[in-house]
């Protein structure tokens, strides 16, 4: 059984690699090319946030709510998805090891930079932890 720090930090690892792929109807134009994310995961018990950076080409031409909730550890679900201009928000719930989690977030995109923040809140063990994340993206140029 894993602890609630390390699910917290599996969870913002998770969150981190979110960045931007199409996979619902309801998106958000998004030019592709190679792209450095920046996330920024905080909570009560950490000690300092955590900051994942990395530079990765994006193939896809749109951002979905629900690429956000397929690509968190765990059987997630994106609900109360609204995507208009560059602009997308979204709801989303999961079971993570049998622990339920629900969150909300959204995101604004433009040619050259993106922007997102996330907030996730579960019961683990009896514990109530919620988990703060803010992105930020610059496009770098084509991919390679």
């Amino acid at each position: 059984m894993k602890t609630p720090m390390l699910c917290a930090v599996l969870i913002s690892a998770s969150i981190a690699t979110i960045s931007v792929n199409a996979f619902a109807t309801d998106s958000i134009p998004f030019n592709a090319g190679k792209w450095e994310i920046t996330s920024q995961a905080t909570m009560p018990m950490l000690p300092q946030p955590i900051i994942n950076t990395n530079i990765e080409c994006i193939n896809e031409d749109t951002i979905s709510a629900d690429r956000f909730a397929k690509q968190t550890r765990g059987n997630c679900t994106a609900t109360d998805v609204s995507a208009s201009g560059q602009h997308i928000k979204w709801k989303m719930s999961c079971d993570v090891q049998g622990n339920q989690m629900t969150g909300y977030g959204d995101m604004q995109a433009n040619d050259t930079n993106l922007k997102g923040k996330a907030t996730i809140a579960m019961s683990m063990q009896g514990l109530m932890m919620e988990m703060k994340t803010t992105w930020k993206g610059k496009r770098l140029g084509d991919c390679n």
